[in-house]
């Protein structure tokens, strides 16, 4: 993984050389590589989807519920069931995801606050941001604000507008259906540019992240990588993670090993959430992480691992469950999802 230590460095000129990998070779796309890895993975799912029955709709597999599904069973289960909560972390996210695509498509961020906002309202505001920053106390209100406007310098000073040769794409949504159409696995990244080639690989996929960094960010773009292989037929040669907040740029080369390893991850989420959506019993994993879970209360497992980590406290919050702390799944890709809860 490359990282740059210092924000000062990564502007204009040297931020995208960066992610056009300048001063190396890309990699030339194998031809027959998207189409071996299709067929891995449907013949691994065969058995798992032909368990589902026909009364079940299509299994989708994200970024959230693949990440969920292979922590504890019983926390995906869980979370299904309770109510969406928003936070100022996760409308924090939303906006400067707002503020980077107004940036990028217009060139102009001239208040970032009221321009992520009727970004937001303009395209529908699906997870109510604009609600529940509205109901803010004037003074959190006015922080959460002072937060946007300095994530957005960050993005102004470091991001140059993309020349129409980058064919730049925000919000782009991924889907890739599999056996059929019995699972899907979507997603919508913050940005693409490249065209697909049968030569040289030539698409980089990068996602802005607001808050602090998190292992999970690196499985994400992998998962990216191997939707965009499997839908296009060619390999992005480069996935990015730029985090507003320090202005640091984490960029990691696409090679074989990174879209096998994506694939043998997501053959282990896709056969669990077939399992659970026909109707088998969750598996209990307790973890450092048990304690945020909104089924806590009926985990007798979960329940004992925070009892001996913390004397039985659970941490503040944790009626929520557990969230990407900076952004929100897209939800246009989760409430079309048809999964049966055990």
């Amino acid at each position: 993984m490359e990282r740059r230590q210092s924000a000062t460095t990564l502007r204009g000129a040297t931020l995208i050389g960066r992610l056009r990998g300048e001063g190396s070779d890309r990699p030339r796309v194998d031809p027959g590589l998207a189409g071996g890895l299709r067929d891995w993975l449907e013949d691994e799912l065969a058995a798992p989807v032909a368990a589902l029955g026909d009364q079940n709709g299509p299994v989708r597999v994200t970024k959230e519920t693949l990440n969920q599904v292979l922590v504890c069973e019983s926390h995906l289960v869980a979370r299904r069931g309770a109510p969406r909560r928003m936070t100022e972390e996760l409308a924090r996210g939303s906006l400067v995801d707002a503020a980077f695509r107004q940036w990028i498509t217009t060139g102009r961020l001239d208040d970032p606050w009221a321009d992520s906002l009727a970004a937001m309202e303009a395209t529908g505001d699906s997870d109510g941001v604009v609600a529940f920053v509205g109901a803010l106390p004037s003074a959190r209100r006015h922080a959460l604000a002072d937060e946007l406007a300095a994530h957005g310098a960050v993005l102004t000073a470091a991001w140059p507008v993309p020349s129409p040769t980058w064919l730049a794409r925000t919000q782009e949504r991924l889907t890739v259906p599999l056996a059929g159409g019995r699972i899907v696995m979507s997603g919508v990244v913050d940005l693409a540019f490249g065209a697909p080639s049968s030569g040289n690989a030539s698409v980089c996929i990068v996602e802005v992240k607001s808050g602090r960094r998190k292992v999970e960010h690196r499985g994400d773009l992998h998962l990216y990588a191997l939707m965009e292989t499997l839908r296009s037929g060619a390999p992005p040669f480069r996935v990015a993670t730029y985090y507003t907040a320090t202005g640091e740029l984490d960029v990691e080369p696409v090679g074989r090993e990174v879209l096998v390893g994506a694939l043998h991850r997501v053959h282990c989420g896709a056969t669990a959430l077939c399992r659970l959506a026909a109707g088998g019993e969750p598996a209990r994993s307790p973890n450092a992480l048990c304690g945020w879970c909104a089924g806590l209360a009926s985990c007798p497992p979960g329940r004992a691992r925070v009892e001996m980590t913390s004397g039985g406290a659970p941490p503040a919050g944790a009626a929520g469950g557990l969230t990407d702390d900076d952004e929100v799944e897209d939800t246009a890709v989760e409430e079309d999802a048809t999964w049966v809860s055990p």
